[in-house]
C-alpha cells in the first residue's frame, strides 16, 4: 500500500486528462488523471450516458488506482463528478480542491450555478444545439490564454459530453476534509463573478 495523500484530477467538459500533462511532473504526489468516457470518438458517442456513466467511471477508475487516501481537484463542470464521489470515498477522500471549479449545492446540477437567464436557457440551448460549442466560441472561452498549439489540439480533441452531465442534481453529504478553491481571474468560461459565487457555497 502506498501511503503518501495521492491526487486525483478531473477536468471540465468536452476535455481529456491530457489537458494536465505539464502538471503531472511537477506533484510529487501520487497522481491520477480520470478519463471521461469516448474521449475523441466522435460527436454522438456520449449521447446516452447519463451522469452515473461519469461517476462509475471514475469510480472504477480510483478502485484500480488503489491509494488510501487521496485529494479531489477539479476544474469546471468536473466539480459535480468530484462532490458525487466524495460519499463513495468518505474515509478516503481528506481535501477537495476547485479550479474554478462548478460548486451546486447538494441536490442541484451544474445549471443551477449558473446565472438567470443563462440557468433558464442552458437545457433549451443543450436540446436544439448539443453540447459541442462552435469552434470560435471554444476558443474564446476555453483557449482565450493559451497558445496557438495548445488551443489547435484543444479543438482538435474537444469532446462532446452527455446533456446529463449538465442537468442531473448532484447529491452529496460528505464534506467534512479540507477545502480549497483557487479563483482564476481570466477565466472566459466560468467568469470571476459565478467563481465568488461558488466559494461561498
Amino acid at each position: 500500500m502506498n501511503d503518501k495523500i495521492g491526487i486525483v484530477l478531473i477536468q471540465g467538459a468536452g476535455l481529456g486528462s491530457f489537458i494536465w500533462d505539464d502538471l503531472k511532473p511537477l506533484i510529487k504526489n501520487p497522481v491520477l488523471t480520470i478519463e471521461f468516457p469516448n474521449r475523441e470518438v466522435g460527436d454522438k458517442a456520449n449521447v446516452n450516458l447519463t451522469f452515473d456513466d461519469y461517476k462509475k467511471t471514475a469510480i472504477e477508475q480510483i478502485e484500480k488506482w488503489g491509494i488510501d487516501n487521496f485529494v479531489i481537484v477539479t476544474h469546471s463542470i468536473g466539480g459535480c463528478v468530484g462532490l458525487s464521489l466524495t460519499d463513495y470515498f468518505a474515509k478516503k477522500v481528506v481535501g477537495f480542491v476547485g479550479i474554478s471549479s462548478a460548486i451546486p449545492t447538494s441536490g442541484n446540477s451544474f445549471i443551477s450555478c449558473l446565472p438567470f437567464p443563462q440557468s433558464l436557457l442552458m437545457p433549451l440551448i443543450l436540446n436544439l444545439f448539443g453540447t459541442k460549442p462552435p469552434q470560435k466560441a471554444i476558443e474564446q472561452t476555453l483557449c482565450n490564454d493559451l497558445t496557438s498549439e495548445q488551443t489547435s489540439e484543444i479543438i482538435k480533441r474537444f469532446t462532446p459530453e452527455a446533456k446529463l452531465l449538465y442537468t442531473t442534481k448532484v447529491n452529496y453529504k460528505n464534506i467534512d476534509f479540507i477545502k480549497l478553491y483557487i479563483k482564476l481571474t481570466n477565466d472566459k468560461g466560468f467568469p470571476v463573478q459565478l467563481q465568488d459565487k461558488m466559494i461561498k457555497i
